[in-house]
């Protein structure tokens, strides 16, 4: 008893001294599209980010920090606390004519920025929304003040579009270019809220490096030649930098490979390069995505915004196994090289498997390597360094939040009974009291009938459209190389009913039903993904 008395009194007495010092902690959210587990230096990547690096050296780093698979989902869970089909986007940012489909976040998951602004905070976001279809729950009618950018369309759609001005070989002008545009934006924000007597907080969706590849020439020169050895290799690489970084446990086996992943050795000449070139230009995104945040960190300096300022960073799912020319029925979509505003390339599953290291699977998959992506919290002299085990989950975001703010989440908000949290508080595993979220009811997943359940060790998993459940050991299996299912029917039972019992109270629905209600556009789309997934690739 006394134990716990005094484990509580660490934590209050520790929000307490926040709170004393400098009223209320300023609140910074970035979030990167598409970033894979070992895409930073911090996880493992030879991609130079030494800003991020320095926040994780200086802060906390997850091993294990769960998302939705992808981005609609993802944003909708991250800005409002809440599993994504009960905040209304269960499927993507369409209507698919149910409640938990669709497309927009409903007014009983209240965003971070409406309940942060009823607590005295100054609100702000820049950059990529995607969580308001059919043009509802828009950014500056769901709780922020200053919106980046502000316009409908921008704001209804994946991601904003700029008028990129390019040079005479057709790369953007860094004046031009959308990682600069979104940061900068942020950094006029906190030039705004500069000198106003209020705490802030400031979301940064960042579109990078999502495809279409497209980067700055002086930023893609700097790896030239550096993948001119394939994806095999890097990945090794990278697993071997995690084992001694301590982000992987050295018992640890890399996953499966896919069998559609090409064969290096047995490319030509210029196939390799052309596939080299594309991880060039997704290095050079990476390294500027970086570079900006440097830009931010001066600012903040600057301004005397700093001392009092958490920063978190994550990624809304792990690095895709898109290809952008197959999935269009081998359409030449492009109109310039890799890199410039002409291309129409995306990093395709050769790279992004190296990218997902040393996980299996792609955004989309409830696979850790679609699931799992690099969590890093930063606040001086608050919160502890080091590496931790974490098992946290987006959801957990907004509590940790209200928890540092002193926040009181209303029962009630504009007329509308408020979605109880379903998250935990990070601030136990950010104080180094607990290396792991507690949670006796498990973690949940479903996207387009790809489910997965997480209880303590275990993770249930299928892929749409079979219904057969996989059991993976998370403990002595982080990679999920062998499925022990049969082995465990009383795990495979306690798990699914779980699972089942979540998805009843959340409004999932089988994804047989909802293919039925899919827009045509949409079903072309799928399609055309399971066509991929069906037929091995060629081997070069």
């Amino acid at each position: 008893m006394k134990k716990i008395t005094l484990y509580i009194a660490l934590i209050f007495g520790w929000a307490g001294t926040v709170l004393a010092q400098n009223k209320k902690p300023n609140i910074i959210l970035i979030l990167a599209d598409d970033l894979g587990y070992s895409d930073l230096g911090a996880y493992g990547s030879e991609i130079a980010t030494p800003n991020l690096d320095r926040l994780a050296n200086e802060g906390i780093r997850l091993k294990q920090f769960y998302n939705n698979s992808i981005c609609a989902p993802t944003r909708a869970s991250l800005i409002t606390g809440q599993y994504q089909h009960k905040a209304g986007v269960g499927y993507f940012s369409n209507d698919l004519g149910l409640p938990a489909y669709q497309g927009y976040i409903n007014a009983e998951s209240l965003t971070i920025a409406e309940v942060l602004r009823s607590n005295g905070y100054i609100t702000a976001t820049s950059g990529k929304w995607h969580v308001s279809g059919k043009g509802k729950s828009l950014p500056w009618d769901r709780g922020f003040d200053l919106v980046f950018p502000r316009e409908e369309k921008n704001a209804d759609s994946g991601a904003p579009t700029f008028n990129k001005t390019t040079d005479s070989a057709g790369y953007p002008l860094e004046s031009s270019f959308s990682t600069e545009l979104i940061n900068r934006a942020a950094e006029g924000f906190l030039d705004q809220i500069k000198g106003q007597d209020k705490p802030f907080f400031l979301y940064l969706a960042h579109t990078a490096p999502h495809w279409p590849l497209v980067a700055l020439p002086q930023d893609i020169a700097k790896y030239k030649g550096r993948y001119d050895k394939g994806w095999e290799s890097i990945r090794r690489e990278r697993f071997e930098r995690q084992k001694q970084l301590g982000i992987v446990e050295n018992g640890t086996a890399l996953s499966v490979a896919d069998e559609d992943i090409y064969d290096w050795e047995r490319l030509s000449f210029d196939q390799r390069q052309l596939w080299a070139k594309k991880m060039e230009v997704f290095a050079a995104m990476v390294d500027r995505l970086d570079q900006t945040v440097g830009k931010l960190l001066q600012k903040l300096k600057d301004n005397g915004q700093l001392d009092n300022t958490l920063i978190v960073f994550l990624s809304d799912n792990g690095a895709p196994a898109e290809d952008l020319v197959r999935w269009f029925h081998g359409a030449r979509l492009n109109n310039g090289p890799v890199g410039t505003v002409g291309s129409f390339e995306s990093q395709s599953k050769n790279w992004s498997y190296a990218s997902n290291t040393p996980f299996k699977a792609f955004k989309d998959y409830t696979y850790e390597g679609g699931i799992n992506a690099p969590f890093i919290a930063w606040f001086p002299g608050k919160i502890a360094q080091g590496i931790k085990k974490g098992t946290g989950h987006i959801i957990d975001l907004a509590p940790t939040f209200y928890d540092l703010a002193g926040a009181v989440y209303p029962k009630e908000y504009q007329g509308h009974q408020a979605n109880k949290l379903p998250g935990k508080s990070l601030v136990p595993v950010l104080l180094q009291q607990q290396d792991t979220v507690k949670r006796e009811e498990g973690l949940f997943w479903e996207r387009a009938g790809n489910r997965a359940a997480r209880i303590g060790k275990w993770k249930l998993v299928s892929t749409w459209p079979s219904y057969k459940w996989e059991l993976y050991d998370l403990e002595q299996d982080p990679t999920e190389r062998k499925d022990i299912a049969s082995q465990h029917h009383e795990v495979v039972s306690r798990l699914s009913t779980a699972y089942f019992r979540w998805a009843k109270d959340n409004g999932v629905v089988d994804f047989a039903e909802l293919e039925r209600k899919e827009p045509v556009s949409m079903k072309e789309f799928r399609a055309s993904k399971t066509q991929e997934i069906a037929a091995p690739a060629f081997r070069f």
